[in-house]
């Protein structure tokens, strides 16, 4: 077990591993903010790395305007705090891009998700029923079931400010 403290925060420009977790969790590596798709290779990535090395956190997230989009957050090492220093440094780095508030989506199945941003700040802000389903049409490879095979349909969005 490596102390959050002791990980090094770096900018990942290799998204390989970051795109093998998404396509993994998600089925794609395109994430639907809002009404706007987000290619997480395209977008800016911050990592997390314990001294050896090895990845312990990744995140994927852009700015548009005074909005940041969360796009994604992996922690490969739970129960460590490393998602919360994860969350940390999109929040730090998108306040230093001029953002004033940060938008995450998660799928209708996603409660750990779901808890985890609510206790650190996060308030609803949009619920988009059957957005999954929609976006499926597009992104066929998308999930059908996720967390305890809840089947996945909607969209819900959570904000919040900088």
């Amino acid at each position: 077990m490596t102390a959050p403290e002791r990980l090094e925060l770096r900018v990942v420009t290799d998204k390989s591993e970051l795109l093998r977790i998404m396509m993994a969790a998600w089925g794609s590596h395109s994430m639907m903010i809002g009404l706007h798709v987000y290619d997480v290779a395209e977008i800016d990535a911050l990592g997390l790395f314990t001294p050896d090395g090895e990845t312990a956190a990744l995140a994927s997230w852009t700015a548009r305007g005074e909005t940041a989009y969360l796009c994604a957050l992996h922690s490969l090492k739970p129960g460590e705090g490393v998602a919360i220093r994860m969350l940390d440094a999109v929040l730090f780095a998108a306040r230093k891009a001029g953002a004033k508030k940060v938008k995450a989506m998660l799928t209708n199945d996603n409660m750990p998700g779901l808890t985890f941003y609510q206790r650190r700040g996060f308030r609803l802000s949009g619920l988009y029923l059957e957005a999954i389903d929609a976006y499926r049409s597009v992104v066929p490879t998308i999930i059908k079931t996720g967390y305890k095979d809840i089947p996945i349909h909607d969209a819900i969005e959570l904000e919040i400010a900088l």
